[in-house]
């Protein structure tokens, strides 16, 4: 009972740390500024809040042919995603609304909707705290705890009202009884498939996510069962479908035409820009190393260190020989060539809690190394160290603890934007090594717009879709009370003079206009370590050049 108390404490530290950030732009609100509307955030409560309306209407009946035809078939229904990750996003927001004040005018309370993406982050902490107590002890769990929660990546995620973090969730509680029970010499039971097949139903409605699992799950039965796999297969694999089919009634209208909309969608979609080494790609076009190199620029040194140091262990249990697959088969597939890639380590930041896990046991292995008596620390794989083995522990040690330090004394709201020490830090990865600046809008924070002067018209470039600026007008209330009109830049300088907001999406900003012409004026700053997220320029009395447009390919 003590044991479960630790995690349920750490999973409410986690809640507190995500959650100190949540405010875009509230007006009069004693909460620390957080990120600022992202492109997505809108869709996503809009889409939660629909579901979640239906469903307490309808109740149970909400999953019969009529119901289902009503409310799925309605075109207020998007069904470019499933429903279960909005929904945690649409009951965080009409449960908590009422307690963060300062958006009463807004369409949605976007900060109470990010609350589900808090929650998320809580639950997955204790989800792998408890798995790894079990599994192995609770030095190996705290730290597991502790080093998901340096990763800012995954906090930035935390404070935002996306899918990202429910998806985390979804498939860390996928992996957890395959990492427990298909790691055996024998085969699950009948009821343990089911359960793990419930579980990958359940991340099937969170993301497309999911459907990178079957092949990661039969190729790991085969090759530990033999034929001895196909009774559990065909139990996970049914029940997982069945979940799915069942628990998105979207699907029910046309069963075939639905299913190969949906799937086909996932790689059919609107092209996305890529920034990446100081070039700029098509997201289908981005090349095969983008996702091992954004995951080691964004990962902590103190992370990459512990999971280089276990991975070069000599011993290696099943568990961790599947949880290094499950890490590696999403990057591998995002490292095929014209498989869409996009946002940094977005679409894949649901190995993180993964690699965590692998980084903590080389952690305590480290720890070990240094010193066998350390109290707590001691297990049956605490051999007798070498002394370069006890000398480059030490050192791994020194190095992590340093930068740990380091990276939480520059941390604030723009998580989403900070690369490791081994890209350099932020600068060097944005300045020396052409990585993103800023690829969701967040440096538009409350912060930002508190600079921007009343009653003013802005024209804002990049716009990233046609309802990107209706959105910040109607979702941030400082926007709204500030009365500032938001327009696109048209990119004819001489017909758009006056306030300009420049939003440093490289992909997408052309380079003309990462530098102010002679004569404009600084108006508004967004910066992180240095780096610029956005900026607004009075252009007024500047002289122009031709605005030069992306180069054909």
């Amino acid at each position: 009972m003590k044991s479960i108390l630790i995690s349920v404490l750490f999973a409410v530290a986690a809640f507190l740390l995500a959650a100190s950030r949540i405010n875009h732009g509230l007006v009069d609100s004693s909460l620390p500024s957080g990120p600022g509307l992202t492109l997505d955030e809108s869709f996503n409560i809009g889409q939660g809040i629909y579901v979640l309306e239906a469903f307490l209407h309808h109740g149970p009946l909400l999953f019969t042919p009529s119901a289902a035809e009503e409310v799925f078939g309605d075109p207020a229904y998007l069904p470019d995603f499933p429903p279960l990750g909005r929904v945690i996003l649409g009951a965080a927001h009409q449960l908590t609304s009422w307690a963060i004040p300062g958006a009463e005018q807004s369409t949605f309370n976007v900060p109470a909707a990010r609350l589900g993406s808090c929650l998320a982050l809580a639950v997955t902490v204790l989800l792998l705290m408890e798995f790894v107590r079990r599994q192995y002890d609770m030095s190996t769990a705290v730290a597991a705890a502790v080093l998901l929660l340096l990763m800012p990546r995954v906090i930035g995620h935390a404070r935002l009202a996306t899918q990202e973090m429910g998806t985390v969730l979804a498939w860390l509680a996928t992996l957890v009884p395959l990492l427990a029970w298909w790691t055996k010499n024998t085969p699950p039971t009948n009821r343990q498939s089911l359960i793990s097949g419930l579980l990958w139903g359940l991340l099937l409605l969170t993301k497309v996510q999911g459907l990178l699992v079957p092949p990661l799950v039969i190729a790991w039965a085969i090759w530990c069962f033999r034929w001895s796999a196909i009774r559990p297969l065909a139990l996970w694999g049914v029940t997982g479908l069945v979940v799915f089919y069942a628990g998105w009634p979207w699907l029910w209208l046309d069963p075939l035409g639905h299913t190969l909309q949906y799937v086909s969608s996932t790689a059919d979609r609107p092209t996305l820009y890529v920034w990446y080494l100081g070039q700029r790609f098509t997201d289908k076009t981005v090349p095969w190393h983008f996702p091992f190199v954004m995951t080691l620029a964004t990962l902590p040194v103190s992370v990459t260190l512990f999971a280089t140091w276990r991975i070069c262990a000599r011993e290696f249990t099943r568990v961790e020989c599947l949880a290094v697959a499950s890490v590696l088969w999403p990057l591998i597939v995002f490292a095929v060539p014209g498989t869409p890639v996009y946002d940094g380590v977005r679409l894949y930041l649901v190995i993180m809690p993964v690699i965590a896990f692998i980084a903590a046991r080389g952690l305590v292995s480290a720890l070990r190394s240094c010193s066998g008596r350390l109290r707590g620390l001691n297990g049956p794989d605490s051999a007798t160290p070498s002394g370069w083995k006890k000398t480059v522990a030490g050192c791994i040690c020194i190095v992590a603890l340093s930068t740990t330090v380091r990276q939480f004394a520059v941390r604030g709201p723009f998580c989403l934007v900070e690369y490791s020490l081994s890209a350099l830090g932020t600068p060097g990865a944005v300045e020396v090594l052409g990585l993103e600046a800023s690829y969701w809008s967040d440096g538009l924070n409350g912060d930002f717009w508190r600079q921007v002067p009343e009653n003013s018209t802005v024209y804002v470039a990049p716009v990233s879709h046609q309802f990107q600026l209706s959105d910040i007008h109607q979702l941030v209330p400082i926007v709204r009370k500030r009365n500032i009109r938001l327009l696109p830049f048209e990119y004819q300088p001489e017909d758009q003079r006056g306030l300009v907001l420049l939003n440093h999406r490289l992909a997408d900003l052309r380079p003309d206009l990462r530098t102010d012409p002679p004569g404009a004026k600084l108006v508004a700053e967004s910066r992180y370590c240095g780096v610029v997220l956005a900026r607004l320029i009075d252009t007024s009395n500047g002289t122009w050049s031709e605005l030069a447009d992306w180069p054909k390919k």
